[in-house]
């Protein structure tokens, strides 16, 4: 203890020198909070223009020609002249089968048809010399008619052995299969050296050509309605045909990359579903589409005059369903409702209702910002020109800063070591 101070006064000097200390740090000036700017977003105006109102609709694809090849005679298969899964044109042959017992059939009906054409020969040249006879009164008239049936009998049995001889040489058609369609062919069910057509038609393969390929879906009668009122009024794009225009994706696919038509509607409408079923045709060159896969089919229904379209991505969805951000006169975020209408092909999408042509919706930055709140507000031209100007001045600052760097030291090396005058 210092001599003559006691502890209290020297604990009251302490408090004094800290509250003194305190007030003078306050006098320096006091550290004020700064609210963070408005966030930023880009925002741009949706487009007006003309577009097609779709319909999407799902169903599958079938051949336009699908043929099971069946064996329709008995014998052992003696070749298979194609390979499995390539493309077969029509008339070329696909398989043989034991042709030797058929070709010996077609033979022997040849051999009767040339008996019975001479004994046609024969009923002829008795008739006619039972007819002379008839005249000189040495035969009776009994002997001229049944002369005269005996030559249509053999009249008719010619007849019969050229449809022998016919009947003959199908089955021996049948024993040289050829491909009736073009297309594509599976693999063939029955090896080299197997007995097929016993007893019933054995199947060998299947051919289908699916260039082009149809497309079965079913369309609601509401949307069947406004397809016919469009008809009536001229407002359905047509192709150059005059027929009614579809377009078709499968699955891993985007934006209906196959083109096409519609060519068929059902007669009538299912009252126990509401829909009838329709069929569109698509050119497949490349086989890319086969039968059986499950697609999508985009039909135009109308044509939507003067319409609003905005990206794609500028949509929001919750629980009240799909919604856009627009930006007012006051940079103050507004929720807006909205009903829309088909995805176009440049990644737009159509607003039927919920905004106007000269709101500034909010495309970019959806995070960032939510409703009733302020924001900074730029078009993608001006983010362009405002990350432009700051690149500029990114290496000037650079610079500066670096010079500022470098000037202490220059002093410290100007300035003399300790000891030296």
């Amino acid at each position: 203890m210092i001599k003559g101070i006691s502890k209290q006064a020297l604990t009251a000097l302490a408090l004094s020198a800290g509250l003194i200390l305190l007030a003078a740090g306050c006098d320096r000036g006091q550290e004020k909070y700064a609210a963070p700017p408005p966030p930023q977003v880009t925002v741009a105006q949706p487009v007006t223009r003309t577009v097609t109102d779709y319909a999407v609709f799902t169903g599958n694809t079938q051949a336009m020609y699908s043929v099971d090849i069946q064996a329709r005679v008995e014998g052992q298969l003696r070749s298979v002249n194609f390979e499995v899964g390539t493309l077969v044109k029509k008339g070329q042959l696909l398989f043989v089968i034991e042709p030797e017992p058929y070709q010996a059939k077609v033979d022997i009906a040849m051999a009767n048809l040339a008996v019975a054409k001479a004994q046609l020969q024969l009923a002829q040249a008795t008739l006619v010399r039972k007819e002379n006879a008839y005249q000189d009164r040495a035969v009776s008239e009994v002997d001229v008619i049944q002369a005269k049936a005996q030559k249509a009998e053999a009249v008719a049995k010619v007849e019969a052995a050229k449809a022998q001889v016919e009947r003959a040489r199908i089955d021996y058609g049948y024993t040289h299969i050829h491909a009736p369609i073009s297309g594509r062919i599976s693999r063939n069910l029955v090896d080299v050296g197997n007995l097929v057509g016993a007893g019933q038609f054995t199947k060998l393969c299947s051919i289908v050509m699916d260039d082009p390929t149809y497309a079965y879906f079913t369309v609601a009668e509401q949307d069947l309605m406004e397809v016919r009122q469009n008809e009536r009024n001229r407002a359905l794009p047509l192709d150059e045909k005059g027929r009614p225009m579809a377009r078709l994706e499968a699955s891993g696919e985007k934006n209906f990359p196959h083109p096409g038509y519609l060519d068929w509607l059902d007669n009538k409408v299912d009252p126990s579903t509401g829909t009838i079923q329709a069929r569109g045709v698509f050119p497949n060159p490349k086989g890319v589409l086969m039968a059986g896969l499950f697609v999508r089919v985009q039909v135009p229904i109308g044509i939507i005059k003067d319409a609003i379209l905005t990206e794609d991505r500028a949509l929001g969805r919750d629980q009240r369903g799909t919604y856009l951000l627009v930006v007012d006169k006051d940079d103050t975020v507004q929720y807006r409702p909205v009903e829309i209408g088909p995805v176009q092909t440049d990644g737009k999408i159509v607003i039927l209702k919920g905004i106007k042509a000269d709101d500034r919706v909010v495309v970019v930055g959806l995070q960032r910002v939510r409703p009733g709140v302020k924001c900074t507000p730029l078009t993608a031209e001006q983010e362009k020109q405002a990350q432009a100007a700051a690149q500029q001045k990114a290496p000037a600052k650079a610079k500066a800063k670096q010079e500022g760097k470098s000037k202490p030291e220059a002093k410290a090396k100007d300035k003399p070591a300790k000891g030296e005058k």
